[in-house]
C-alpha cells in the first residue's frame, strides 16, 4: 500500500473545516418536500392482497364485494384461481382506491380460499 501523507492543515480547503449543507436549513426547520408530500389531483392509492401461506393452491377468488365498494376503481387479480402460489407473501389482488382507507377496506372485502 502506498505511503500517502495528508497535506499541511494550512493548506487544507475541504478538510477540517465547517461545510454547510444546502438543504440543511430547509430540512431542519421542516420546510422542505418529499415526494410523500406530494398529493396530485386523481392520485389512487394500491393496496394487495397477499397469500399468508407458502406453496398454496388457490382454489376461488371473489372480488365482487371490492369491486361494488364506493371509491374502489380498479380490481386486478394477479393470481389467477386454480395456480399455486409460491412463497409466502406473493400478489394475489392489487386494488386501487381514491385514498388509502378504502383500499384497505377493499382489500379485507376480497375472499381468497
Amino acid at each position: 500500500m502506498p505511503d500517502y501523507k495528508w497535506p499541511d492543515a494550512k493548506q487544507r480547503t475541504v478538510i477540517g473545516t465547517r461545510v454547510s449543507r444546502v438543504d440543511g436549513p430547509v430540512k431542519a426547520s421542516g420546510h422542505a418536500k418529499y415526494t410523500y408530500d406530494q398529493n396530485p389531483k386523481g392520485l389512487l392509492h394500491a393496496a394487495l392482497v397477499r397469500c399468508p401461506y407458502p406453496h398454496a393452491k388457490i382454489a376461488s377468488i371473489d372480488t365482487s364485494a371490492a369491486e361494488s365498494m364506493p371509491g374502489v376503481k380498479v380490481v386486478h387479480v394477479i393470481q389467477e384461481q386454480g395456480k399455486t402460489v409460491q412463497w409466502s407473501g406473493d400478489e394475489i389482488v392489487a386494488i386501487a382506491a381514491i385514498d388509502e382507507r378504502t383500499a384497505e377496506d377493499a382489500v379485507r372485502a376480497v375472499k381468497v380460499e
